[in-house]
């Protein structure tokens, strides 16, 4: 160790002599600079949401551009340390003062890093431009600070023992210089195939997870998150040891026996092999410290027993979205998925652009409920599981509003939540039984109309939310044990006895759902001869079909398109300004005191009587409007749509309506079985805006890129003439 010391001491001296440090220090500062000047146009845009996450994380993390750089900044702090030595003789007058070959590549490896760690000093000057300009009264998360600046200098002096090794094998310093960039670009790729090559990590995704876990840029973007890992750790570790146990190796070559060099070379791939096995465990049985303020790294316990009872075989999908501000939102979606993976290896997780989501968009959109436009221009997240499918889309995921400078800013996000909700949903087999009533001219679920008069979309779709869907003969509704009974779009109205049937399945606790027919246009629109039963929970279907000009669609005369006439209730979440629904020719839907309005057309709306004397026209003998189309009755446990015809086939092949997944959760409303509910709090998340001109941005940019570096080649050079100056008097 004193001899290390002695080493150590001595090539700090020289080195910081050395002119060519200060340059060196200025490309590094050049570099570093580049990075923060992106950091700063992306705080500072107000076109684009602020990034998410901490601080520094995207200026330590870096990009391709900037790791390739300070990669040449570490060849040349690691060329000329044994090199030149031994270009000059002095490495062997070292190693004759009683100094082992062990010692003076450990002192000389120590010195190299404590220089790289001095050149990250200035770079503390870019917190103060943040806190100048920032937006916020935010705090500091100190602790995610340290634990990112200390990753960025231990994986350099990790990366610096492998560029020390080339020094060693070589005793030409361009020599060196050569070997040791291929060297540590060797390294750096291999944790970045993944990345590059986008169809690898599809086709081996463990292969591919191997090979993110040995990414120094990832590593890096862990520990400026506040994540300390044991996988990083091992990656550090066994980068370092590896590195200087094959410095020593070479540096032992020509002048130790064979025997010894062989032993030593054993030795570092003994050293290579523990490394590896070391990342091995850490990657199977993952552990980490999270040392965030906001614990941000870290998943809900009650996320943590929804992973533990997954099946296997689940497939998380991210869908990237288009819009190019989002990716901050889909960057932090990855990270989450990562780590649930971490708990649940059987978990895949994949990426895709729209164009190859699973299924297809159309199909992925369809099962969302949104356009494909839509979906691909804000992503989603496809949840799999046991064959059942969840698509989680952008507002499910965040929040987002408008800051106080007009930039998109993220409110909340509920990923975590959103993610273990899908999970525990598709993991747990619903009890909800759901029974069509048959006899009556019901529109069919089990059997498709050449012309799309049916309903098998809708129990396509109530299968796959996993309800057993069957239909029921009246009078074996109570041993059926029906959870809902549907009535959909009867052409011939009820008996009174068949009436009272499903009005005593309502007594029950049972709950029901009655459509309307409005595809037999009489002029009178028949009776259900369910108007007694609806009427006992404050509900009626008039004879008339609403007419709302402000919603009508051109291309499909009698339908009316609705987007914002979703009332605040259950059934309803995620669909108001997201999800449209078409309903075709719709009969009004008349509630009394205690019933609820669940979809309203608009104020110019009302209920045309007369459909047979000419085009609909507003009088005194039609209904006012706004014209309510779907209501839930007093008693909870009924729901009156205004018309059968808009949740057929025809309707919803096209995929412009989400009326099926309305529907769905009206349904699981009635039975009482809504989604499960994650226990996992929104958050809202860290986002630092900087509020500066187009000139600030220049000025600071200018500052980062070209005086902070200046200034340290001046001072530099200021202090390497001072010493030389001092020594010749």
């Amino acid at each position: 160790m004193r001899a290390a010391y002695w080493v150590f001491r001595r090539e700090l001296h020289a080195m910081l002599r050395a002119p060519i440090l200060y340059v060196v220090g200025g490309v590094f500062l050049v570099v570093q600079g580049i990075a923060f000047a992106g950091l700063v146009g992306a705080l500072s845009d107000p076109r684009r949401p602020a990034p998410l996450g901490a601080l520094l994380e995207g200026q330590l993390a870096g990009t391709l551009l900037t790791w390739v750089l300070e990669l040449v900044v570490l060849t040349l702090l690691g060329m000329r340390a044994i090199a030149e030595d031994k270009r000059s003789g002095s490495w062997e007058l070292l190693l004759t003062a009683r100094v082992g070959e062990g010692a003076a590549v450990i002192g000389k490896w120590v010195a190299a890093a404590v220089l790289y760690a001095l050149l990250w000093v200035p770079t503390l000057l870019y917190l103060a431009v943040v806190a100048v300009f920032r937006a916020d009264d935010g705090g500091w998360d100190l602790a995610t600070i340290a634990t990112g600046y200390a990753g960025a200098i231990v994986i350099g002096a990790a990366l610096l023992a492998w560029a020390i090794a080339a020094s060693a094998a070589m005793s030409s310093t361009l020599g060196a210089g050569a070997l040791g960039f291929a060297l540590l670009i060797g390294v750096f790729l291999v944790g970045e195939l993944p990345a590059l090559w986008p169809a690898f990590a599809v086709d081996h995704p463990s292969l591919a997870a191997v090979l993110r876990a040995c990414s120094v840029r990832e590593t890096a973007g862990a520990f400026a998150r506040g994540e300390i890992s044991a996988a990083s750790l091992a990656l550090v570790v066994g980068l370092a040891v590896t590195g200087l146990s094959l410095a020593v190796t070479l540096s032992c070559a020509g002048r130790r026996r064979r025997g010894e060099v062989r032993t030593r070379a054993a030795a570092t791939l003994l050293c290579a092999i523990i490394a590896v096995l070391a990342g091995g465990l850490a990657i199977v049985s993952p552990r980490s410290v999270d040392v965030s303020a906001a614990r941000r790294n870290s998943l809900d316990p009650d996320t943590r027993e929804v992973l533990a009872a997954l099946p296997a075989g689940a497939i998380v999908t991210i869908v990237q979205p288009t819009l190019g501000g989002l990716e901050p939102i889909y960057d932090e979606v990855a990270r989450i998925a990562a780590r649930m993976h971490q708990l649940a290896p059987g978990l895949e997780i994949r990426s895709v652009d729209p164009a190859n989501a699973p299924g297809g968009l159309a199909s992925v959109a369809r099962t969302a409920g949104l356009q494909p436009g839509d979906l691909a221009q804000g992503g989603a997240v496809i949840v799999d599981v046991a064959g059942r499918r969840r698509v989680i889309d952008l507002l499910a995921l965040a929040t987002i509003d408008r800051g106080p400078d007009g930039a998109p800013r993220v409110e909340r996000l509920a990923i975590e939540q959103a993610i273990a909700g899908a999970f525990a949903a598709l993991s747990t087999a619903s009890p909800v039984k759901v029974c069509f009533t048959a006899g009556h001219g019901e529109l069919p679920i089990d059997q498709k109309d050449t012309k799309g008069a049916d309903w098998t979309l809708v129990a396509d779709r109530l299968r796959a939310e996993g309800m057993t869907v069957e239909t029921v003969n009246l009078g074996s509704l109570v041993s059926a044990a029906c959870n809902v009974l549907v009535v959909a779009g009867p052409s011939t109205p009820f008996a009174d006895a068949d009436a009272l049937e499903l009005q005593a399945h309502v007594r029950r606790g049972g709950a029901l759902l009655v459509a309307a027919a409005s595809r037999t246009l009489d002029g009178s629109l028949g009776a259900t001869g369910l108007e007694a039963v609806l009427a006992s929970d404050k509900l009626g279907i008039p004879a008339a079909i609403v007419v709302d000009p402000a919603l009508t669609v051109r291309e499909l005369p009698g339908a009316l398109l609705v987007t914002d006439g979703y009332t605040d209730h259950a059934i309803n979440a995620g669909f108001r300004g997201a999800r449209p629904t078409l309903w075709f020719q719709p009969r009004p839907v008349v509630t009394e005191k205690g019933a609820t309005p669940l979809v309203i057309a608009s104020a110019q709306s009302w209920g045309e009587r007369d459909l047979l004397h000419g085009p609909p026209k507003k009088d005194l003998d039609d209904l006012a409007g706004p014209s309510v189309l779907a209501a839930l009755g007093a008693s909870g446990r009924v729901l009156a749509l205004g018309s059968a015809e808009s949740l057929s086939a025809a309707m919803l092949d096209g995929g412009a309506s989400a009326g099926d997944l309305w529907v769905a959760h009206a349904i699981r409303f009635l039975a009482g079985a809504p989604e499960p509910v994650i226990a996992v709090a929104a958050t809202a998340p860290a986002q630092v805006r900087l509020v500066m001109t187009s000139a600030q941005r220049t000025t600071v940019i200018a500052i980062c890129v070209g005086v902070i570096p200046l200034a340290w080649v001046l001072v530099g050079g200021a202090l390497v003439w001072w010493r030389r100056r001092r020594a010749e008097s």
